[in-house]
């Protein structure tokens, strides 16, 4: 994935409109409001006035699905092209099924500016069960997923995982892999999981995923279990914010030009503007975790990955964390240090540091002590 140091973000949800009826989809509120030029200028212009130390910055071109709004899509690029000359990056997730012909050679000669995430739950099967058209059918044939693939190197794939998926979620994380494309795989985070079966079926499938990639070094794991190990270590302060990315500067924008500090408390999200109205005034900055939060104090909080925005989409609060998630990211941590155990065994090139080493018996040990899991040191090998 392409990177832009000390950048500032923009999220612009271009429409709300969405040609696919995802069965996990979160945003509530598909009114098919679409975001028009003027409104979109007028944000682009006004954040990017505000630099504030920023020298680069990200555009991330949201939906719905993005490119059903490509004429918008068109005319900003162009926008920014002609009126800024620093470097400025292009992101947008889309589930790919309006990736034909001409859109497809617009993105072939920008393909330098634009980072393209593809929504693809895995094969044909697993995919059309969870993402499916207007009309009720499979949309995995509509996707001309080698024209990702072959497009950007190591293609990023956003794979959700579902109840109804997650036996399978080996087979559709190594598919996506040997396609050469990065899987970006996460669980469906704002439900609620039928604990013990899914939990039994999550360990079968790490048990064959620790395998393949103990066996394959050369491929880049997985999202689900790659983490930054060391950051254990670090101390907990009061001001420290989970979420993925959350301390990236970031603005958000509905397709009314309406702010929100991001996509996941837009009223296009939440599904009510009183609700919505709540959290308007709001940055990322004024997200920490409250004393009655359940990741309050856990020392594994630099880890996991966990959202406010998930939390309220579930719950209501924002504070009330998913007790599933918690399980699963704590079984998905040990399943990803096994594989650096293993890798390090096998592989020169792949030796761990002392402080590594001490570092995974010591993420081991905190997870014996919480006592929520059944596993033992030693269950991936």
């Amino acid at each position: 994935m392409n990177y832009l140091s000390n950048h500032k973000k923009i999220m612009l949800i271009l429409t709300e409109n969405c040609n696919l009826r995802c069965k996990y989809c979160y945003e509530l509120e598909k009114k098919r409001h679409t975001m028009d030029f003027e409104t979109a200028r007028r944000i682009i212009r006004d954040s990017l006035s505000r630099m504030d130390g920023y020298d680069t910055a990200v555009i991330e071109l949201h939906g719905g699905e993005p490119f059903m709004n490509f004429e918008l899509i068109k005319q900003i690029d162009a926008f920014v092209v002609d009126n800024y000359d620093f470097p400025i990056l292009f992101r947008t997730t889309t589930n790919g099924t309006c990736i034909h012909e001409e859109v497809q050679e617009w993105l072939k000669e920008r393909r330098e500016r634009y980072e393209i995430m593809l929504s693809l739950d895995g094969k044909r099967s697993d995919h059309d069960l969870n993402r499916v058209t207007v009309n009720g059918n499979g949309s995995f044939d509509l996707i001309d997923i080698d024209f990702f693939a072959e497009t950007w190197k190591n293609c990023p794939v956003s794979m959700t995982i579902s109840e109804d998926t997650i036996g399978n979620m080996a087979k559709n994380t190594i598919w996506i892999q040997e396609k050469g494309m990065e899987c970006l795989n996460a669980f469906q985070w704002a439900t609620e999981w039928n604990l013990k079966k899914t939990y039994l079926l999550l360990k079968r499938e790490l048990k064959k995923l620790v395998k393949y990639y103990s066996d394959n070094a050369d491929k880049h794991v997985c999202l689900l279990l790659n983490y930054q190990l060391l950051n254990f270590n670090k101390e907990i302060t009061q001001d420290f914010r989970y979420c993925v990315e959350i301390d990236d500067p970031i603005e958000c924008y509905d397709a009314n030009g309406k702010y929100a500090p991001c996509h996941g408390f837009t009223e296009f999200t939440v599904g009510d503007p009183e609700i919505a109205k709540e959290f308007s005034e709001m940055s990322v900055k004024d997200f920490i975790i409250e004393p009655r939060n359940a990741c309050y104090g856990c020392q594994l909080v630099r880890l996991c990955r966990i959202c406010f925005a998930a939390n309220h989409m579930l719950t209501g609060d924002m504070q009330n964390q998913n007790e599933e998630i918690c399980l699963f990211n704590q079984i998905c941590i040990l399943a990803g240090m096994q594989i650096e155990l293993n890798r390090s065994q096998r592989y020169e090139n792949k030796k761990i540091s002392n402080e590594y080493l001490e570092t995974i018996k010591r993420i081991q040990c905190y997870i014996d002590q919480r006592g929520q899991l059944d596993v033992k040191h030693d269950f991936f090998s």
